[in-house]
């Protein structure tokens, strides 16, 4: 039996996890399929929300409390692991939106500045890190704090008695734990009601094969972006299709990614399309984050529906939900 048994090994799982077993929880986590397979794998990794004044209170907290604290995280889980999550400050420009009157207004009130440049404005803190590559570091890391991994485990329910959880039924045992974290992204309304419903928006990506030095910032316009990564891979992306769990690319995406890229680099007309790919960002019906505890269970607990920002949102999000399981056990 465990302290705590958290449902999804994505960014945000893998983060409570961590932060939960520091705190000197045992802890188990759940998958239905191989951790950091998902959204956290296939998205762009950048450590900022793309336009941040277009989100609520709640998100910038997370958001901007996890900046503060991620290039010491990586160079941490690098130090524990041997394995590097590629944490690079490469900066971020912003080729459109930046000077509307509500984008002044919340950059006047956030005290947030940039640098003009000749194609927009170059916001020069954020950061980003290969994600693929920190999340084999993190889940490294939490294996070698004793937290406890099962995978191609689908959870099927929860097991109550009254207003409390016992656990949670998988098709192979039960597992019985003292509380329930939900981080199951964009599977979460599969198998827990919750008030808020969490559902899938698809997006798909490219990656390019380059040179280093060829685009030097993460390049932001029209809502999608240009991730350029150290060893001269440019990812771009990405779509927003609302079409349930279906992964499939198409052509006409591909090039429409590769155009845009092209369109601001004419050099990458001809970069070869590495791989393509798709993945589920977990939305809510609200819009918002549900973080905090379940509205019908006193041990069941909600860090899910972090839509496009899971993982600039993870450390903050987690050290919250920590805080909120262990402050009242």
């Amino acid at each position: 039996m465990s302290d705590c048994l958290i449902v999804g090994g994505g960014i945000i799982g893998m983060m409570s996890a961590r932060s939960l077993a520091l705190s000197g929880a045992k802890v188990t986590l759940l998958d239905q399929n191989k951790c950091a397979q998902e959204s956290s794998w296939a998205g762009g990794g950048i450590i900022s929300p793309l336009y941040p004044w277009k989100y609520d209170k709640l998100t910038n907290e997370l958001s901007q409390a996890s900046q503060l604290v991620y290039e010491q995280l990586c160079v941490q889980i690098f130090e524990d692991t041997g394995l590097d999550p590629q944490y690079l400050k490469s900066g971020l420009l912003m080729m459109d939106e930046f000077d509307t009157v509500e984008a002044k207004s919340w950059m006047q009130d956030h005290q947030l500045n940039y640098q003009v440049h000749e194609d927009g404005a170059l916001f020069e803190h954020i950061a980003q890190v290969r994600n693929p590559r920190l999340l084999k570091a993190l889940k490294a890391d939490v294996i070698s704090r004793g937290v406890t991994i099962i995978e191609q485990t689908k959870v099927e329910q929860l097991l109550v008695r009254n207003d409390q959880s016992l656990g949670v039924k998988t098709p192979y045992k039960n597992y019985l734990s003292d509380s329930v974290v939900v981080c199951s992204g964009a599977w979460s309304s599969q198998w827990l009601e919750l008030t808020q419903e969490v559902f899938p928006v698809k997006g798909q990506m490219i990656v390019l094969k380059s040179d280093p030095g060829v685009v030097n910032h993460i390049i932001l316009d029209q809502g999608r972006y240009i991730i350029p990564r150290k060893d001269g891979r440019i990812l771009v992306g990405s779509t927003m299709q609302n079409v349930g769990f279906d992964r499939s690319i198409d052509e006409q995406t591909r090039q429409s990614l590769h155009e845009f890229a092209s369109k601001r680099f004419s050099s990458l007309a001809k970069a070869e399309v590495e791989h393509h790919w798709s993945g589920f960002r977990p939305a809510s019906k609200s819009s918002k984050v549900l973080l905090g505890k379940h509205a019908n269970f006193d041990n069941v607990y909600l860090n899910t529906g972090h839509f496009r920002n899971g993982l600039n949102m993870a450390p903050e999000s987690a050290k919250r939900i920590t805080q909120l399981i262990t402050n009242e056990n």
